[in-house]
């Protein structure tokens, strides 16, 4: 009885590996895909539930190394990239870091990216089928 419940346990161990090694198969394919232009808005909010932040991010620093603006929903080249790592605001007295805000080409592709980051899950990708899909939703462009 004993090794019965082994066999069984070592199945259910081998499937949970093939299920991980699929979702993270499945989210490396949707990170090359994010990485071209002209990605349509509704397939681009089918394709969150499926990658987790750092894969995103992922997106973002491909599309960078690649000249196009971070935020996948934009095919715009990035030119003119400033230089300098830093900003001074001497009317708010800061310090921004560029470091992030160069990978997009206006200000609201930086702000529009942030919010869809914040959206994406942070649950392992191959537990997902236990979760309540969520309504990703773009930022309006007023914003």
């Amino acid at each position: 009885m004993t090794t019965e419940k082994g066999e069984q346990l070592r199945q259910q161990l081998i499937a949970a590996v093939v299920k991980k090694r699929a979702a993270i198969a499945r989210a490396h394919a949707i990170v090359i895909r994010l990485m071209e232009p002209g990605i349509p808005e509704p397939e681009f909010l089918s394709l969150l539930w499926e990658i987790d932040p750092p894969n995103y991010s992922d997106i973002v620093d491909e599309r960078d190394i690649n000249k196009l603006c971070g935020y996948p929903l934009c095919s715009n080249v990035l030119e003119n990239v400033p230089k300098q790592k830093y900003s001074i605001s001497s009317s708010k007295n800061q310090v921004y870091d560029l470091t992030e805000r160069k990978k997009f080409c206006c200000g609201y592709c930086f702000k529009a990216s942030e919010y869809i980051k914040a959206q994406i899950p942070v649950s392992p990708l191959w537990l997902r089928d236990r979760e309540v899909r969520p309504l990703f939703k773009i930022l309006p462009r007023d914003t």
